[in-house]
């Protein structure tokens, strides 16, 4: 093989490569979506993402802080009919605390 004969095989190979590049290139831009499929998919990508949004402010909504459910809970005792009862029972163990000279005692919320 002479000199010639192997720059002739290499500019053969490279016109053919070229040619499969450009081929592929070709086959690569009939399968991209057009600018109006982009517009599309982000337009239903939005949709979903304030569909989101206001499904987590629901759920926002929906929570019950535990301030909210200590005050809830609270309510319902003032509404118990022993309500009456627990207050003076506390009113009771006040004034024997404050009798005896002790500490008031931690008591639940």
């Amino acid at each position: 093989m002479t000199l010639d004969d192997f720059a002739l095989a290499i500019q053969t190979d490279y016109m053919a490569l070229r040619k499969d590049v450009a081929t592929g290139f070709d086959h690569i831009q009939k399968e991209m979506a057009t600018k109006e499929d982009i517009r599309q998919i982000r337009a239903e990508t939005g949709i979903g993402f304030r569909n989101l949004g206001a499904d987590m402010k629901m759920v926002t909504d929906a929570m019950v802080s535990k301030s909210d459910l200590a005050n809830t809970l609270a309510e319902e005792l003032a509404k118990s009919p022993y309500a009456r009862q627990i207050a003076d029972l506390q009113t009771r163990v006040n004034i024997l605390e404050s009798k005896l000279g002790t500490k008031p005692t931690r008591r639940a919320a």
